[in-house]
C-alpha cells in the first residue's frame, strides 16, 4: 500500500518547473492535507505528526518532550497516518482524474 502521508512530507516539488502532473498533485495537497490534520486527527496525533515531519524529531525526543512514553507516541503517530492515508487516497484518485481530463481537453 501506498503511503502517502510519507509521500507527502518527504518530497520535493519545488525545483520543478511549468506544468507537471506530481507539482499539480503537490500543490492541491498542500490545500488537504492541513485540513485533513486540523479536522480529523486527535491533539495528540496532530501534534506527534507535526513533530516527526516538520520539525524532524524522532519518537523518543517526541515522548520527552509531550512526557508520554514512546510506544504512546508511536500509536498516536501510526494512528494518524492511517487516517491521512486513508483520506489522501481519495484525494489521488480524485485529482489523478481531475489531470486526466484537463489533460485530454487541453489537447483537442
Amino acid at each position: 500500500m501506498i503511503d502517502f502521508t510519507e509521500n507527502y512530507f518527504n518530497s520535493n516539488y519545488s525545483q520543478l518547473d511549468g506544468y507537471d502532473r506530481e507539482k499539480a498533485k503537490q500543490k492541491a495537497l498542500q490545500t488537504v492535507v492541513p485540513l485533513i490534520m486540523d479536522n480529523e486527527l486527535t491533539p495528540k496525533q496532530n501534534i506527534c505528526l507535526r513533530y516527526k515531519y516538520i520539525n524532524n524529531k524522532n519518537q523518543k525526543e517526541i515522548a520527552e518532550l509531550l512526557k508520554l512514553s514512546q510506544p504512546t507516541v508511536s500509536r498516536h503517530i501510526n494512528a494518524a497516518k492511517d487516517i491521512m492515508n486513508n483520506s489522501l487516497k481519495y484525494c489521488y484518485i480524485a485529482l489523478s482524474k481531475a489531470i486526466d481530463e484537463y489533460e485530454r481537453l487541453s489537447t483537442q
